[in-house]
């Protein structure tokens, strides 16, 4: 839907660790204006969005009725479920319904044409666009990747390493279940993380935003995962890890072209600087490191600063998510991917 009109209309759909900072960047935004929210709990519901974002009554009440939300006359969804509460169908019924809908769980950049076909035939009938984005994939493996890459004649690799401590994150214990946290070395061992698959999925959708973006193919994807073990009991905000548990992740996700292993993107989460076993060795809280081999060879890292880390990669997510927002609602109907919006910047960001 392109609405030149003000303020734009904004649903924020499920209120969690993204949801609840989508909210606030709302009602920050004089442009902007929150006209529903899609929460997944009794408690929430019926609730006004300001309480459960936790900056005070905004008139606008939550549902747990998705009816509710297809109904309402709005120009973008903030679509921030939690992976295994995400729908493709529900996407499909707000494009459907002329919302546009940005998200960062996936939908970076979709080859599959079955799945492409459906999407853009849902914008094709309520005139709206799909973007997808977020902290990595969204901006540190792939927008960052093809920034870097302006300034090299040649490139032989990609190598993207993401460093997190996670235990003063306060996102949902639940999905620190389903990112393989907190299982015994018995459970870890026969079962893998149960977002491993979607992660998989979304890591190869960055990867091959870069390869359209660098003009070659990635034709053989791998993944692989490990964990490390509590060697005490550790208290993390999301809960408490038992010795023998498993209180670290490693996650590589590996792109070829022709037989060569051309991107790396390798992926450390901890809860702990020292009592896991392997106790892989890294430095930062929260931080990226993209390095291009190649003419010349080229090395970019950065972490956020300013507060609590934990929380800043979830606001960092948010942020980069919010702020395509004015360039969907103006974007031609369709999967709308990086390489096909403008430069993202921040939106209405500076404070003067």
């Amino acid at each position: 839907m392109q609405n030149s009109q003000s303020p734009y209309k904004i649903v924020v759909w499920a209120t969690g660790a993204v949801g609840k900072y989508a909210i606030k960047a709302t009602v920050r935004h004089p442009d902007m204006q929150l006209v529903g929210v899609r929460v997944y709990s009794e408690a929430k519901a019926g609730k006004d969005a300001g309480e459960i974002a936790g900056i005070g009554k905004l008139g606008v009440e939550a549902t747990m009725d998705p009816e509710d939300i297809y109904a309402l006359d709005a120009d973008c969804v903030v679509y921030a479920a939690l992976p295994l509460e995400a729908s493709l169908g529900d996407i499909l019924r707000l494009l459907e319904s002329g919302k546009n809908v940005v998200t960062p769980i996936g939908y970076s950049f979709v080859k599959d044409p079955e799945l492409s076909a459906k999407i853009n035939a849902a914008c094709e009938k309520g005139r709206s666009s799909l973007h997808g984005s977020g902290i990595h994939p969204g901006f540190c493996g792939d927008r960052l990747v093809l920034a870097l890459s302006a300034m090299c004649f040649s490139i032989d690799k990609v190598t993207v390493y993401e460093v997190a401590d996670l235990s003063d994150h306060d996102e949902s214990p639940e999905l620190m279940r389903q990112l393989g946290f907190f299982m015994s070395a018995e459970e870890a061992r026969r079962t893998p993380p149960m977002l491993l698959p979607l992660m998989s999925k979304i890591f190869r959708e960055g990867m091959d935003l870069v390869a359209a973006g660098l003009h070659f193919d990635i034709d053989d994807f791998q993944t692989s995962h490990a964990f490390a073990l509590a060697t005490r009991d550790i208290q993390a905000v999301s809960g408490v890890i038992k010795k023998g548990c498993v209180g670290g992740q490693y996650f590589n996700y590996r792109g070829y072209s022709k037989g060569k292993l051309v991107m790396d993107y390798q992926t450390y989460w901890k809860m702990s600087p020292d009592a896991l076993e392997p106790n892989w060795a890294f430095d930062k809280t929260l931080g990226y490191t993209v390095k291009i081999e190649g003419n010349p060879g080229i090395q970019c890292t950065f972490e956020t600063v300013g507060g609590r880390p934990a929380e800043l990669g979830l606001v960092a997510t948010a942020a980069n998510v919010f702020n395509a927002i004015p360039l969907v609602i103006r974007a031609p109907p369709g999967m709308r991917t990086a390489l096909d919006l403008p430069m993202i910047v921040g939106h209405d960001v500076v404070n003067v």
